[in-house]
């Protein structure tokens, strides 16, 4: 197979990069859903004392939706609506202590904020916290704490959870090593059209890693996560298409692929 120079050196840099090592979601994101009604009636409603009016506010605040952007206001009124115990706003404004957004970074503070809403089974808090003891932030590493907490929120539906469950049990992290439970729970967060899913799924599948090896769908979960512009998995296209790798050989869509990739530094 000729390969002209900018190929060569693609393909050169794909393979230095990229082992078979799984892609883990990042966290944790503030939930900034837009929010729908009259701002001067929600304002009226959160001075009330409405938590949820106070959780619309700040999310408004946050998102610059009929107001002006101010993530110090969002942070004081999702404050408001944590205060009195609204898991969603415990949930975010631990997101904000754990980004330092609107308040002093401290992930300690953020993770009283993640479990107060875990215990309130909140998903996306379950998650956060899980991964704060899978990761040592701001409080000691233990699997075993994080093991419970991100399979809770894998179990409720929450597609980061269920991506980064896959994770553990892809690479043995914490649990004892299940490649088929690992593309179990890949298969669930990739439907949910998470890319690190999709990625992770379609290497699965490349490799026959707890299913049948299966280059045509490798290269289908590939495509949906690249459609995403996930970097990893537009390089990977690239090489799906040069090699002809569950797809028709195809150089010019493999360089555009690279070319996309290299633009976002992957």
């Amino acid at each position: 197979m000729h390969l002209t120079p900018f190929l060569r050196c693609t393909l050169l840099a794909t393979l230095l990069a990229f082992g078979s090592g799984a892609a883990l979601a990042s966290y944790p994101r503030v939930s900034s859903e837009k929010v729908i009604g009259s701002p001067h009636q929600i304002r009226q409603a959160a001075m009330a004392g409405s938590p949820e009016a106070q959780y619309n506010l700040a999310v408004m605040y946050y998102n610059g939706d009929g107001v002006v952007r101010n993530r110090y206001k969002a942070a004081e009124w999702f404050t408001k609506a944590a205060n009195q115990g609204l898991a969603r706003a415990q949930y975010n404004l631990g997101a904000l202590y754990s980004s330092g957004t609107g308040v002093a970074r401290d992930q300690r503070v953020a993770n009283t904020w993640f479990r107060a809403a875990a215990d309130q089974d909140y998903p996306p808090a379950l998650y956060a916290l899980g991964m704060a003891y899978y990761d040592g932030k701001g409080i000691a590493q233990d699997y075993e704490l994080a093991l419970p907490l991100i399979e809770k929120a894998a179990r409720l539906g929450f597609p980061l959870a269920q991506n980064n469950l896959g994770s553990m049990f892809d690479q043995g992290t914490g649990v004892s090593q299940n490649k088929r439970r690992a593309a179990t729970w890949y298969e669930k967060a990739a439907k949910q059209g998470l890319p690190e899913a999709q990625f992770n799924l379609a290497l699965m599948y490349l490799n026959g890693d707890g299913v049948f090896r299966n280059q045509r769908k490798a290269a289908e979960w590939m495509q949906r996560a690249a459609d995403q512009g996930f970097g990893k998995a537009l390089r990977r296209m690239g090489d799906f298409y040069l090699n002809g790798t569950g797809v028709e050989r195809n150089p010019v869509l493999a360089r555009e692929y690279y070319q996309r990739a290299s633009l976002i530094g992957s």
